[in-house]
């Protein structure tokens, strides 16, 4: 059909494309046969309001022009899942309010919105993927999830798809009041909204309506990478903002700007707003192609969108991984990423970093600090922290501080260039993998310093290191040869300081030995 048929083509165009201004206007224009709604007109949609076009919702940086379609064309779906219902969901019925007591909603519970982005739809395997987290991670059997299915309103034109949320928005904002009334709940503070991409802000809307309409305020929104345009440099009405809920939470995995590549908002719109991997450029989002479409089990269509997207969806696997996470998943807040990487970020309650849990638990870290008075509830925070490139995602950070011997020895051999690694061992006999210490060949100077963090798995308190050192050779440059000797460093120490374990220990070679390329070398505390 059409809308397959331009849904398709976006998909491909975006693929072929690297993005940059014309690409920021072809995603913007408007399909053969469509024109721009009337900016004077206005929609309205009995009790779910009026939506005007007019500024804050079109201006120079959001051109965008279009009112949302009906109800009955988006046809959204309000599915209910908890412990009993998790393969055949009982649906809300939006005309029926006595209905809702029949849903097998519990109002002592948790009550959880999962909502989808453009392009999908509730049945995505990453919404039933989260729905069985949520129900496993409640240990009292009491939460519900309700799936927020828009997909009727997500197809192209993008356009169009972000005039919808304004109205599912709505929607979603008269359902969690009608939960409020026909179960009798005190407040929404266990109402939490968990939104990805145009989801998020979609969750942004519900919030915002909920107070203006319903003088109610949401628990909690989380938004798992907001869609990035036509929500930058726009009044905060327009996108997911701070003052939505009590607690608004953000994972920003795609955070270039969409004219370099990316899909996400790098603008700080939550309380805490987290930056795996600084945002952007997420270790495994470099595959080809074919390797999403066998992901997605040989389909074309969303092999292609997970190739364009990569980054983009890692948001909510990171937020799926928090849910029960398998190492402590923590954050630090930082200045900047670059701050953190260089080691300047790593001890948490000293010079003002504080640290968190990632993700789903991050309101109680989050609580914590407020309740400890070293943060303020008007701070807007950022944290950092590194993944892995696959699943498990969660990673330990060590950071890793090496002393290049100024001896006399050493200095006499000089400097030498090549790839550091660490492997580091626990008291239970536990190893990371093998971390390499830069990314690219480095220099080792003599007499200095050289800081890097690293992310490994969590093998508990650190108790000694093994280093490797690869020597590289230039075969056009004559002082990278090494025909007699062996390539060596001298290094007179290494620190490893665990943040997640609070823990600090210099370790030291054997009598002073050389580090020799090619041969693992033991540093342990009684060789210092």
């Amino acid at each position: 059909n059409n809308t397959g048929g331009f849904m398709l083509q976006t998909m491909l165009y975006l693929a072929n494309q690297r993005p940059n201004e014309s690409t920021f206007h072809e995603l913007y224009n408007l399909p053969p046969g469509m024109s721009p709604a009337d900016i004077n007109d206005i929609k309205c949609y009995g009790v779910y309001g009026c939506f005007p076009i007019t500024p804050p919702w079109t201006v120079k940086t959001r051109p965008v022009s279009l009112y949302p379609e009906s109800p009955s064309k988006i046809d959204p779906h309000f599915p209910v899942f908890n412990k009993n219902t998790r393969d055949l969901p009982k649906f809300i019925d939006i005309n029926d309010p006595d209905q809702i007591k029949s849903v097998g909603i519990d109002p002592k519970g948790n009550i959880y919105f999962v909502v989808h982005g453009y392009l999908e739809s509730g049945d995505r395997p990453w919404i039933q993927s989260m729905v069985n987290a949520l129900l496993d991670e409640d240990l009292y059997g009491t939460a519900s999830v309700i799936v927020v299915d828009w997909g009727g309103g997500s197809s192209p034109p993008y356009t169009q798809a972000v005039a919808n949320i304004r109205l599912v928005g709505a929607i979603a904002a008269h359902i969690i009041h009608l939960i409020h009334e026909e179960l009798n709940l005190p407040n929404l503070d266990k109402v939490h909204m968990i939104g990805h991409s145009l989801g998020s802000h979609l969750s942004g809307y519900a919030g915002f309506t909920l107070q203006r309409d319903f003088n109610l305020t949401l628990g909690r929104i989380t938004g798992m990478d907001p869609a990035e345009p036509l929500f930058s440099h726009v009044d905060p009405i327009v996108h997911l903002d701070r003052t939505d809920a009590k607690y608004v939470d953000i994972i920003h995995s795609d955070a270039r700007p969409f004219t370099s590549g990316g899909l996400g908002m790098s603008q700080v719109v939550g309380h805490l707003d987290f930056f795996p991997n600084g945002g952007f450029d997420n270790p495994g989002c470099n595959e080809d192609m074919s390797t999403y479409i066998e992901q997605e089990r040989g389909s074309f269509f969303w092999g292609v969108q997970q190739f364009v997207s990569c980054n983009h969806i890692r948001s909510h696997q990171f937020f799926l991984e928090s849910i029960s996470p398998k190492c402590p998943f923590v954050a630090i807040s930082c200045e900047s990423y670059e701050s953190f990487k260089a080691g300047n970020c790593f001890k948490c309650d000293r010079d003002g970093h504080k640290c968190f849990q990632f993700g789903f638990h991050s309101y109680k870290s989050y609580r914590r600090a407020i309740e400890s008075g070293s943060i303020r509830e008007s701070s807007s925070i950022k944290a950092y922290l590194i993944t892995d490139a696959q699943k498990p995602y969660c990673r330990t950070h060590y950071k890793v501080k090496i002393k290049i011997s100024n001896s006399e020895e050493s200095v006499m051999h000089g400097g030498e260039i090549g790839m550091m690694s660490i492997i580091i061992r626990s008291h239970h006999n536990t190893e990371t993998e093998k971390m390499p210490f830069t990314a690219e060949p480095t220099y080792y100077e003599p007499g200095h310093k050289y800081v890097s963090v690293l992310p490994g798995n969590d093998v508990g308190i650190p108790k000694y290191a093994i280093v490797n050192w690869e020597y590289k050779t230039n075969p056009l440059n004559p002082l990278t040869w090494r025909l007699i000797a062996s390539p060596r460093v001298y290094i007179e120490y290494i620190i490893v300081e665990s943040l997640e374990h609070k823990s600090n220990l210099r370790l030291c070679p054997m009598f002073n030995s050389p580090v020799v390329a090619d041969t693992p070398n033991i540093f342990r505390h009684d060789y210092c």
